[in-house]
């Protein structure tokens, strides 16, 4: 058998796996955490404050709490649940699910993020589909819904979550990626890595503007010619030898968490939205990430 030598260095693992594997079982906690049923009344007393017509009966916490399983379960069985639910624990009170929808489409959500701290990003998009049909139906009925374009910026060494910004299926990568930017501007980024999709002269001179160091993987075959950023990136490249003591200068290899992260997300809350209105959509597939950032901060908070 012929043995192929493998790039890199050896893997060192020095993951504490005792505390991660605490993690892993705390993130299960994170769908049932009744906490937010002790100010149940002091919050609706807030809410209904100055409010003109009805008041509210329900919390804006009880749909933060119920949005992550919303991505499993769709509006009539979360009724269901909930009513079985609300038998055993009387303090939760059941709403009927097109009070839920509602509720859920009008949350806005935030990512919190220390602006004492400065960030070297990653940034990547994936997709989700607008149904979970399967292919026969695509293929019997001509069905193309297309997809959403999900846009995600992390911190590539620490795999906090930035920034979220979604699309459909038409928009290009480094359109997002100025967004992104946009987002961000009280925040201090150092670099900025990306795949090939973000070798644009446009988002170099934005990053050039920003201070930012741009980490972007370029073409083989890339043009030194030229006295822009974009071009004068290729040429310190050449300068250092080629791609991998570029890779290995800037740790353009880091980049691969957001792939680990976009691959986690899904597996978790799936690649498929539920709602049908085109803003609905893309509002429940940016939630699909928030939720899996408030899950794993939730679980890292509880097993230190």
């Amino acid at each position: 058998m012929v043995h192929r030598k493998t790039w890199g260095k050896k893997f060192k693992d020095t993951r504490n796996w005792k505390v991660y594997h605490e993690e892993l079982i705390t993130r299960g906690e994170f769908f049932i955490d009744f906490d937010f049923l002790k100010n149940w009344d002091k919050e609706l007393k807030v809410m209904n404050r100055g409010k003109p017509g009805a008041p509210y009966q329900y919390p804006d916490s009880l749909f933060y709490w119920i949005s992550p399983l919303y991505t499993f379960l769709d509006s009539r069985k979360l009724e269901g649940f909930m009513r079985k639910l609300s038998y055993y624990i009387p303090a939760l009170k059941a709403c009927d699910h097109s009070t839920m929808v509602e509720r859920l489409n009008q949350l806005n959500f935030s990512l919190t993020i220390n602006k004492n701290k400065s960030y070297k990003v990653a940034v990547d998009s994936t997709g989700n589909k607008f149904s979970n049909r399967g292919e026969y139906i695509r293929h019997k009925w001509k069905l193309q819904r297309g997809w959403i374009k999900v846009s995600i910026m992390i911190d590539r060494f620490s795999k906090e979550l930035l920034d979220v910004e979604v699309a459909l299926e038409g928009e290009c990568d480094y359109k997002l990626a100025e967004k992104h930017l946009a987002n961000m501007q009280d925040i201090k980024i150092e670099d900025f890595a990306g795949d090939g999709a973000y070798y644009v002269e446009e988002l170099y001179t934005l990053l050039q503007k920003r201070g930012i160091q741009p980490v972007i993987k370029m073409p083989r075959n890339a043009s030194t010619h030229g006295l822009d950023p974009m071009h004068t990136a290729v040429r310190e490249k050449e300068a250092l030898g080629g791609y991998q003591p570029w890779r290995d200068k800037y740790k353009y290899g880091y980049r691969w968490n957001i792939e680990a992260y976009n691959s986690a997300t899904k597996r978790i809350f799936g690649e498929c939205v539920r709602t049908h209105k085109e803003q609905n959509c893309l509002h429940e597939a940016k939630m699909k990430f928030i939720h899996y950032e408030r899950m794993k901060k939730y679980a890292q908070a509880r097993s230190t």
